[in-house]
């Protein structure tokens, strides 16, 4: 495991366990807005909660980063000087802002196919609504 990574968990975990105390000592509130959950702090505790919870997503980013740079293969071997075969990744995501979704794709294949998925996510949504 790379160590951004598990300095990003034990930060974590250190932000939760310090939201936790400052909800017992009463400096943080925590609650639901719709399924987003929230927290209100105006203590030492919540300073604390919030500023170990950035340096974690920080410190994930700079894991992902290194792990990225890790795997990029170089096009040449050392030794032969063959050229290695392109590696290719076709992917695509779906974002829904309320009923508008966000489709994108590195092909139209996949656009297509998330398009289906988006129109029947939003169907879904205002069917058990």
């Amino acid at each position: 495991m790379n160590k951004y990574y598990t300095s990003s968990f034990l930060c974590f975990v250190l932000g939760i366990i310090f939201f936790f105390i400052g909800i017992l000592a009463g400096d943080v509130e925590a609650g639901f807005v719709l399924i987003f959950p929230f927290l209100v702090g105006s203590g030492i505790y919540a300073v604390l909660g919030f500023l170990f919870m950035f340096i974690a997503i920080i410190l994930f980013i700079f894991g992902f980063a290194s792990t990225a740079r890790e795997s990029i293969d170089l096009p040449f071997d050392e030794d032969t000087y063959d050229i290695k075969r392109k590696k290719s990744v076709k992917g695509g995501g779906v974002v829904l802002i309320g009923p508008i979704p966000i489709v994108f794709g590195t092909s139209w294949k996949i656009a297509v196919l998330l398009m289906i998925v988006a129109i029947i996510l939003i169907i879904t949504m205002y069917v058990l609504l």
